[in-house]
């Protein structure tokens, strides 16, 4: 007998379709329940099944060697309507499957028992089911696993529902961070150009320079994904080419790190003081315009190496200034050597500005 449509089939298989588990590969977490649910109930079949338009499609399998079969002979297209369990002890004495080719074959199915896989909306989906070839019975204990292994598949199926809902969410925030950031930095842009007053536009061009800086931040996070460290080499090439417009034709930017992963917070941190040395340097060392600011990071063992160098015309009482911190910028990289524990130390003797920034870790590095 081909099993009815069930009173609410477009409805249900809507609800199938949400969950797009249909026609995905194998995966091992599921191979592992249906060999769970084979091994404690001691058959030879078990398999978890959804019930398609036209066709019984499964996600796994132990004993079939098959990954759908035609909705007219299938088994599980009955239980579904049943309610949350069924079991079958004979099913050549179910009127439903009597005349069924998979039970009337040698070896046919004798006996079935399925757990009902049902979706958010309680509407039925699929079964857990497992199948043997001679009529039985099963105990209280494995209907027990049945029904615990049949609730966790579909754990599993909402769980990632809910993390694709939420990394569609993730998606649309960063977008909107991502446009935000760009436009309050072309909306200071614009202010910059069209300020007569100096110390003004100095203020507008750190604040630039600061949410360029954040975005590209953002951007790299944002393609790490549900990843947990931060490339520096990839961080700081963003970085570079964020901040060479705001510098002078004549002045050029050279960065160059270690090729490892870090903990974001490190990486934060880092940029800043980047960022932070670049802006100093380019508004305060080059008196013509033309110079070279170079940047090199070393990480290894858990052991930071910064050295933020330019050729301006620096001396050793802008370096006893920076060591004071007289500065919005050098206040900002003391603050940050500090939440890592280290001193930083400022060198200058008329040739150009030298931050070096050196000591052990606490923070992950890969």
């Amino acid at each position: 007998m081909k099993p009815s449509p069930h009173p609410l089939e477009d409805d249900r298989l809507r609800e199938l379709r949400r969950y797009a588990i249909l026609d995905t590969q194998r995966e091992r977490e599921f191979d592992e329940l249906v060999e769970i649910a084979s091994e404690i109930c001691q058959t030879p079949v078990s398999v978890i099944n959804f019930i398609d338009h036209g066709r019984q499609w499964f996600k796994a399998e132990v004993g079939l060697g098959v990954r759908s079969t035609p909705l007219e002979t299938s088994l599980c297209g009955h239980a579904i309507l049943q309610g949350d369990y069924i079991e079958i002890p004979d099913t050549l004495a179910d009127a439903r499957m009597a005349d069924n080719p998979l039970c009337t074959s040698d070896p046919g199915f004798r006996f079935y028992a399925g757990s009902v896989l049902k979706g958010a909306n309680g509407l039925p989906l699929g079964t857990l089911c497992v199948l043997d070839h001679k009529p039985r019975e099963l105990t209280e204990h494995q209907r027990g696993v049945l029904r615990v292994l049949s609730r966790h598949i579909m754990r599993e199926l909402d769980l990632r529902i809910s993390l694709e809902r939420e990394q569609t969410l993730r998606r649309e925030v960063d977008h909107r961070v991502k446009n935000s950031l760009a436009s309050i930095s072309a909306l200071l842009s614009m202010k910059a150009r069209r300020e007569n007053n100096i110390a003004v536009r100095y203020a507008l061009e750190d604040a630039i320079s600061r949410i360029r800086s954040l975005s590209a931040l953002h951007e790299e996070l944002h393609e790490l994904g549900c990843q947990d460290q931060v490339s520096l080499k990839s961080l700081f090439a963003r970085i570079e080419t964020g901040l060479q417009p705001l510098l002078s034709e004549g002045i050029e930017l050279k960065i160059s790190t270690s090729d490892v992963s870090v903990a974001p917070e490190l990486a934060n941190s880092l940029l800043l003081v980047v960022n932070e040395f670049v802006a100093n340097s380019a508004k305060h060392a080059f008196s013509l315009g033309v110079g070279s600011i170079a940047v090199d990071i070393k990480v290894q063992s858990s052991q930071l190496a910064l050295v933020c160098r330019d050729n301006g015309n620096a001396g050793q009482a802008e370096a006893e200034r920076a060591a004071r911190g007289t500065g919005l910028g050098t206040r900002v990289i003391q603050s940050i050597a500090s939440s890592l524990n280290l001193v930083p130390q400022w060198h200058a003797s008329g040739n150009g500005m030298e931050l070096k920034l050196s000591g052990p870790l606490t923070t992950d590095v890969k």
